[in-house]
């Protein structure tokens, strides 16, 4: 038996069978009722009465050769010409009708006609986001929805992608501002150029950006400067910025849970990949979150936190905490001290290493007071109410400023928080923040459970993973499920090489009906012919892995699943104008970093000078 899809494309012969002969049918009565235009057409043309109408009589005249009747005193020669004519103009226009259908009707593999369609997407597209952001944020109040800018309505994502003859404008969908949003894009498929790139970009008010490249920086910084302040943090000279600031980050440092979630920043770099302490990493935890309470309360600096690492029986950290009432902390570190030699030493030791950044003074730097010149200091709480940007830059591996970048990034919207419950719920205008890289440079332990709660502050969080499981390596598998349930909007682009994720993610696309036919032979010659439905995937696991580069799935909360066109800044209106500035800005950066190696040979050349000498 062999069985093959009909629907869209396709037959399997006898399943047609019927439709074939109807089409035959009508066939020849399209062509006896050329025979009459052509008889009409002739003898007006020459003047001659016209015979009978089209019917009956008409027909039994032509099966008689009665031409007289059929066309009195109209030469059939004439007639026959202009048979001969308006038949070949009919096959032209049914020839070009069929080539235009069969180019333009869906490929039986082809998922689009059965993803979300136009009405279904609708929420998501200008007009229903602005009218949301007219309800989400008070500032909007008096301004008609038609008048709402794209950029203040929401986050652009992309063009709906239909079959394109269909519609004649590219429908554009938005994420609206109590949306949150979690992005899983390979390297190469549009998650800078398109995704991250464009948020910075059309950010309404204060904008955070996480990267371990330069591209985010260099493609946005130009035309962010012309809405607020740059604040660009870049300790591993990735940049090669020049520092111009530094910040405190004990300044938020209070009380024994504000010292815990600062330690735990640093403890994130150390942690298992199912997300659970052993007894050194919780150790760990809890002799930092004491060294950087009595660094806080002693108006002390993250290098008193190194230097206390480095004696592991000082008694001054534990004297600072007793001094200004946390005795219970005191304590707990007196007794760690006094502990077994091995455990004290591998508990500081684990400490030292999960905090090995703070012994590294081009870091320490960016996040210690200056001594040689005056900088200015940023504040948080100052920087989520304004429309500055703050970029945060840190390269990966051992000793990278990484835990510092998650400790900014989790006071920055700690802050936001706290501006929102002071404003009645809600920012505005919104802080969108974009954590590309975010398993490597921002490893915020419970970013999965506070997700949700952003929403609903007026805080936009787009977190960018190149993959499902590097979402696990960091926070476990329940809490990138988590993270995964919490996200309210999801963007799944080319790449995805992990079988069991495209097999999760085809069972959220879902299946639709496919006719198909079947055609059976017995063994006498005889042929049969069956149509039946079944049920099949509308992307398979392998179709899901061969996503073209530029495209993206869309899942969002209530909307069947979508397929987005990217929308890469380089395409943009803008983009001669962005061109220019990453030329800048990439000019600058090389001359910035030719200085620096130049620099650094310098060093090494002295250096290896002196050795030589010594020798």
């Amino acid at each position: 038996m062999m069985t093959r899809p009909v629907e869209p494309r396709g037959n399997a012969g006898g399943a047609t069978t019927s439709w074939v002969i109807l089409g035959l049918c009508w066939a020849v009565i399209c062509l006896l009722w050329l025979a009459w235009a052509a008889g009409w057409i002739a003898a007006t043309i020459t003047g001659h009465p016209t015979g009978p109408e089209f019917g009956t009589l008409f027909l039994q005249g032509l099966v008689r050769a009665d031409w007289n009747t059929l066309w009195p005193g109209a030469s059939p020669t004439v007639v026959a010409v202009t048979y001969g004519l308006l038949l070949l103009a009919a096959t032209v226009l049914v020839t070009l009708g069929i080539a235009v259908w069969q180019r333009h009707r869906p490929d039986a593999e082809d998922p689009l006609p059965a993803l979300a369609s136009r009405t279904e997407i609708k929420p998501m597209t200008l007009p229903e986001v602005a009218a949301k952001a007219r309800r989400l944020r008070p500032s909007l109040t008096g301004v008609a929805v038609k008048d709402i800018d794209p950029q203040a309505a929401g986050v652009l994502l992309g063009d709906h992608r239909r079959r394109r003859w269909r519609r004649r404008v590219a429908e554009r969908l938005f994420a609206s501002w109590e949306d949150v949003i979690l992005a899983i894009m390979a390297p190469r498929s549009g998650k800078t150029t398109a995704l991250a790139v464009t948020a910075v970009l059309n950010a309404p008010g204060a904008a955070l950006a996480t990267s371990n490249k330069g591209d985010l920086w260099a493609t946005t910084a130009g035309d962010r400067q012309e809405h607020g302040t740059i604040w660009t943090f870049d300790p591993q000279q990735i940049t090669h910025t020049p520092q111009t600031w530094w910040v405190d980050l004990l300044a938020t440092v209070d009380t024994v849970e504000d010292a815990l979630r600062l330690a735990d920043h640093f403890v994130q770099e150390i942690r298992t990949q199912e997300g659970t302490d052993d007894f050194w990493a919780k150790g760990a935890l809890d002799l930092l979150a004491s060294l950087i309470l009595a660094a806080a309360v002693s108006t002390g600096s993250l290098d008193s936190v190194q230097e206390w690492l480095s004696d592991s029986i000082t008694r001054e950290p534990a004297q600072i905490l007793e001094q200004h009432g946390f005795v219970a902390s005191a304590r707990a570190l007196a007794g760690r001290q006094a502990g077994a030699p091995e455990t004290r030493e591998g508990i500081y030791e684990t400490a030292r290493t999960a905090a090995a950044c703070l012994a590294n003074p081009d870091i320490m730097r960016w996040v210690t007071p200056p001594t040689d010149r005056r900088l200015p200091v940023l504040d948080v709480d100052a920087f989520v109410a304004s429309r500055d940007t703050l970029y945060l830059l840190s390269k990966d591996g051992a000793a990278a400023a990484a835990p510092l970048v998650a400790a900014l990034t989790d006071q920055v919207l700690r802050a936001a928080v706290l501006l929102a419950e002071a404003n009645g719920g809600r920012v505005d205008p919104p802080l969108v923040a974009v954590l590309d890289e975010a398993a490597n440079i921002c490893k915020i332990k419970d970013l999965p459970d506070l997700y949700s709660h952003f929403g609903s502050r007026g805080i936009c969080p787009i977190t960018i993973l190149q993959s499902y499981r590097q979402g696990t390596r960091v926070w476990g598998e329940r809490g990138m499920d988590a993270l995964w349930s919490a996200a309210t909007t999801k963007m799944i682009g080319a790449g995805i090489d992990d079988a069991r994720f495209a097999e999760d993610l085809s069972r959220l696309v879902g299946e639709h009906d496919v006719t198909v036919a079947s055609r059976t032979r017995d063994g006498q010659g005889g042929t049969s012919h069956q149509v039946s439905t079944r049920r099949q995937r509308i992307l398979d696991p392998a179709q899901i892995r061969a996503l073209p580069k530029g495209t993206a799935l869309l899942l969002a909360t209530g909307v069947r699943v979508a397929m987005l066109d990217l929308l890469p800044w380089y395409d943009s209106a803008r983009s001669e104008q962005l061109a220019a500035a990453v030329a800048a800005s990439t000019a600058d950066m090389t001359r910035r970093a030719q200085k620096s190696r130049a620099a650094r040979q310098q060093r090494l050349a002295k250096r290896a000078a002196e050795r030589a000498g010594r020798r």
